[in-house]
């Protein structure tokens, strides 16, 4: 039996480990998953590690939950799989709590990311996924099997590696450590922010964390006080909510065939660097803050102020500020800091001088690179928009399965859709 180690175990890892005890009550041989985290499962939804404060309201509809789409993945055996993934679903979840009825009756209100990662624990605990808590602290290439270094504890041996979960916050030029005026998106959710007077703020960058960060913040600070929202796209946009834009993040069977450039538009128009429509519901209604166009290019801070240096076409301008949160995004390429040198050698082998996101294959491992290594976090580009996110966890899981079973009928790695309804 194949061993399948996942760093991380949050969301995909977790969709993983349910679609892998779904393949065996299929009668599929499915193989090991093992995942690996330092912290509590779905911990990074929880409001305690950071990155949120679990009370935000999930980004994505909850039926998109860890077998989304459902989609027949593995041929004569699908039905079986279908059947076996619905004691995972998200409405499973509320019959089990008897709050189903209420859920639909209010309209299907978004979860928190806490009553989320709620969710996702009973998805574990019900699939009996296997966890290691620990730290992978290296990632080695040692014949045709991963050794994975972890901390504490002995090392383990892999077939096949899955890496998920954020990466450290992307930084700026000058951005100290641990100071308490200058905060990521990360650790502005462990900081305790008190003040009675007025305030002005800065948060970096225009997506889903700043979004985040911003809807805090409005909350939080006392009246009068200003929070500039630095985007370097010049203004802020919401995220696309039609259906052609939405089948792509649920069925990427069209998504190759669009050019490399209208890729890169789309997911630049619906993923990065957007605000979610529930966000811009909420500030809608909000004062004290407004969009500035520019990019920080570097950060002073002092023991009162920080002073972000903005730079925007062909002008610099120096403004201080109390508080500053740099919420750009996450370092998506951070597990390269784990690969050892085998590892990093038959990495660049691999590549060959391409960028990484081009050379994700359709189980989501890196081409030409053995063993195989998954990296979910960067296939939007080349396989599809969902991927990297929340949007088709059951779909990621049937891609990545897909190299470590074997079935009789074919199978697809996607759901086409052969007619337009």
């Amino acid at each position: 039996m194949p061993t399948l180690a996942v760093v991380g175990a949050g969301p995909k890892g977790i969709a993983i480990a349910a679609k892998a005890r779904a393949l065996e009550a299929a009668g599929l041989a499915a193989p090991r998953v093992v995942l690996i985290d330092r912290g509590a499962v779905a911990g990074n939804w929880s409001g305690r590690q950071g990155y949120t404060s679990g009370l935000l309201a999930l980004g994505t509809p909850p039926e998109k939950d860890v077998g989304f789409p459902y989609a027949d993945s593995w041929g004569p055996a699908s039905p079986a799989v279908t059947a076996a993934m619905a004691d995972y679903t998200w409405q499973r979840h509320l019959i089990a709590r008897g709050a189903y009825a209420d859920w639909v009756d209010r309209g299907r209100m978004r979860p928190t990311h806490r009553q989320w990662s709620w969710y996702l624990r009973e998805v574990a605990e019900k699939a009996q996924a296997e966890i290691i808590a620990a730290e992978v602290v290296s990632l080695e290439a040692d014949g045709e099997r991963w050794r994975l270094t972890v901390e504490p504890g002995e090392a383990i041996w892999a077939d096949g590696v899955v890496v998920t979960g954020a990466g450290p916050p992307i930084r700026v030029a000058g951005q100290p450590d641990r100071h308490p005026r200058v905060l990521d998106g990360r650790s502005y959710w462990l900081h305790e922010h008190k003040t009675q007077v007025a305030q002005n703020a800065c948060v970096i960058g225009s997506g889903e964390t700043a979004a985040s960060v911003v809807i805090s913040l409005v909350s939080k600070l006392p009246k009068h006080s200003t929070i500039d929202v630095l985007t370097s796209r010049g203004v802020l946009y919401s995220r696309g909510e039609s259906y052609e834009e939405n089948r792509l993040y649920s069925d990427p069977g069209d998504w190759p065939g669009l050019a490399e450039a209208h890729r890169r538009e789309f997911l630049v128009r619906t993923d990065r660097g957007v605000f979610s429509l529930q966000a811009e519901a909420i500030l809608n209604q909000s004062r004290g803050f407004r969009a500035l166009a520019g990019r920080a290019v570097a950060i002073q801070a002092g023991e009162r102020q920080v002073a972000v240096t903005i730079e925007y076409g062909d002008e610099r301008e120096l403004v201080a500020y109390d508080l500053v949160v740099v919420a750009i995004g996450f370092q998506s390429g951070w597990f390269e800091g784990l690969l050892g040198e085998q590892a990093r050698g038959r990495l660049a082998d691999a590549l060959a001088g391409a960028e990484l996101e081009r050379r994700i294959e359709a189980d989501l491992s890196v081409a030409g690179l053995r063993p195989p290594l998954h990296l979910p976090v960067v296939a939007g580009l080349a396989q599809g928009p969902g991927f990297p996110n929340l949007s088709c966890l059951g779909l990621l899981s049937d891609r990545i399965l897909r190299r470590y079973v074997a079935t009789d009928g074919p199978a697809r790695l996607a759901l086409e859709r052969s007619e337009r309804v």
